[in-house]
């Protein structure tokens, strides 16, 4: 994510995020790599969080650290293989905050976000079906203001390395350093540190360790975006006026980026 201005656009020039290439890639087909990619990580926090329990049992220690190298070693996976398609963004967070800053237009971001709320829903139902286990949502209580402290600086957290790395000129790190920080998250919040609207509404359908209730989700989803939007203040006084952090690009994808005066 570059310098922009932070903004709500009708119509705005595609912008790369981590490995993305090609913002002129049709939508459907990165559409669709974002669907398939958060199904993954869903199958690999869902389906993570039902092996422990049905291997070890009551073992939370064990759990939360199984838990959170499964997701971040997907995660890190996922956005080294298929980022130079879509961004690798799994996560509505990041499209949402691109979009806020001017980087991606309106029907690109609703395409992504409903297709990585598809992909959630999914990789839950994948997880649960693999794992013999039965999707019950319940409306349960709302979190405490603990969890939402948690939720929040966790999503804060995550939004501050994805809007940094993709501004540094050493970009090609960020997968690494979203998988660090996810690791360490899962472990040091209350939490658990979900931090991805698509994965915690996939979380209501399913079993386990890592199952929310439906009240827990909405109160969840809330903080997350507080936090994106703390993410996007941070950034922006971090990063105005920092041209020497720019990622080069070259070719025509760098005439693109120059007509459109969007770097």
């Amino acid at each position: 994510m570059w310098r922009a201005r932070i903004q709500m656009p009708d119509i705005a020039p595609e912008a790369s995020c981590f490995f993305e290439v090609d913002g002129s890639l049709p939508l459907l087909r990165r559409s669709f790599v974002e669907a398939v990619g958060t199904c993954l990580l869903t199958v690999a926090m869902v389906g993570s969080g039902l092996a422990v329990q049905q291997k070890l049992g009551a073992e939370p220690l064990a759990a939360s650290v199984i838990i959170a190298v499964s997701i971040a070693g997907s995660l890190v996976g996922l956005i080294v293989a298929m980022g130079k398609v879509s961004g690798g963004h799994y996560n509505p967070l990041i499209t949402i905050g691109q979009w806020l800053r001017g980087e991606r237009a309106t029907g690109c971001t609703i395409s992504y976000v409903l297709a990585q709320l598809a992909g959630g829903v999914c990789g839950s139902i994948f997880s649960t079906i693999m794992f013999r286990e039965a999707i019950r949502p319940t409306i349960g209580e709302s979190p405490t203001a603990a969890l939402l402290v948690s939720e929040f600086v966790a999503s804060a957290g995550l939004l501050i390395i994805v809007i940094s790395c993709a501004r540094s000129s050493k970009w090609d790190t960020g997968p690494f350093a979203v998988g660090a920080w996810l690791t360490a998250a899962i472990l040091a919040t209350p939490s658990a540190s979900y931090a991805n609207p698509a994965v915690t509404i996939a979380a209501t359908l399913a079993a386990g360790p890592v199952a929310v209730s439906l009240a827990k989700a909405a109160a969840f989803g809330v903080a997350q975006l507080l936090g994106l939007v703390a993410a996007l203040v941070v950034t922006r006084i971090a990063f105005e006026d920092t041209k020497q952090f720019h990622r080069p690009r070259d070719g025509a994808a760098e005439d693109r980026a120059s007509d459109h005066g969007h770097r």
